[in-house]
């Protein structure tokens, strides 16, 4: 009896030892990185977007995110679609001409609420990643920066940038677009500095009738999560194969750097309004 178990077992390992020689390297390094870093690996979809490294309830709640996103955005993309008839106040107060900003408009907030990829697949990105078991195809991929070495660069100029070092030595830092990359940075903070996910119903910006402007910077409208995370999905498409790319900084709540205080964003032309990441907010807002 003790013999025949021995034989048995015998036979198990070299089954167990012939599996894991037949494996790709490849293969081997996802199983590897499987067992080692499960969470910076763990892919989540949500439509065409990627939730990449997340906890289950940071997960969940980007993937929430991305619903009421679809559902806000959805009023502005009928509102773009007729402006070339009809263009409306919100229209013509940040976009100003219809026949140069409808269609781009239009096509921005059409990509965002679908999650169209603006990058081809990157090998090498999904390496660095530990992501060699998952394909994310260059689609817009929010990133939970829970560890060190997250290194893409940033807008081409800092090769090394550690994404988690961005986050923990820029406390109000909460989200953060890689410029030539799908990849969108989301920094602990995000989740734990109190930003309300959506705002009121019923909220708007404010208007001074007798200076003709917008009262306060916009902060009232800007410090939602669904904001913030329009902003950045809004730099990735600006920043795409197809986009002409502006300068990020990131979005820190309450005091954005950049074209961010409305009534600025207002004196943008239309040529430089559509590629103003705060100029989509405040006009979906």
């Amino acid at each position: 009896m003790t013999s025949n178990l021995f034989v048995e077992l015998y036979i198990l390992l070299i089954y167990v030892i012939s599996l894991t020689t037949a494996l790709s390297p490849r293969q081997q390094a996802a199983t590897s990185q499987n067992t080692s870093t499960p969470q910076s690996w763990n892919v989540v979809k949500f439509g065409r977007y990627n939730i990449l490294g997340c906890s289950h309830d940071d997960s969940h709640t980007l993937q929430q995110l991305l619903g009421s996103l679809r559902a806000y955005i959805q009023p502005a993309i009928d509102d773009a679609d007729q402006a070339i008839v009809r263009p409306s106040p919100a229209f013509t107060t940040f976009f100003h001409s219809a026949l140069i900003a409808a269609d781009k408009v239009s096509k921005i907030l059409n990509d965002i609420s679908t999650g169209r990829s603006a990058y081809p697949p990157s090998a090498e990105r999904e390496e660095s990643f530990h992501t060699t078991n998952v394909l994310v195809h260059g689609h817009p991929t929010l990133v939970c920066i829970t560890e060190p070495g997250w290194k893409f660069g940033h807008d081409g100029e800092e090769p090394d940038l550690d994404g988690y070092d961005l986050c923990r030595d820029n406390p109000a830092l909460v989200m953060d677009h890689f410029k030539g990359t799908q990849y969108i940075n989301v920094c602990p903070q995000f989740f734990t500095i109190g930003l309300p996910p959506v705002p009121p119903e019923g909220q708007c910006l404010r208007v001074n009738k007798i200076l003709n402007r917008f009262q306060g910077i916009g902060a009232s409208i800007s410090h939602y999560q669904i904001w913030v995370l329009l902003q950045e999905i809004a730099g990735y498409y600006m920043g795409g194969r197809h986009g002409a790319g502006v300068k990020d900084f990131g979005y820190y709540p309450g005091r954005g750097e950049g074209v961010s205080h409305v009534n600025e964003c207002v004196k943008l032309g239309a040529t430089r309004a559509v590629r103003n990441e705060m100029s989509f907010v405040y006009y979906v807002a």
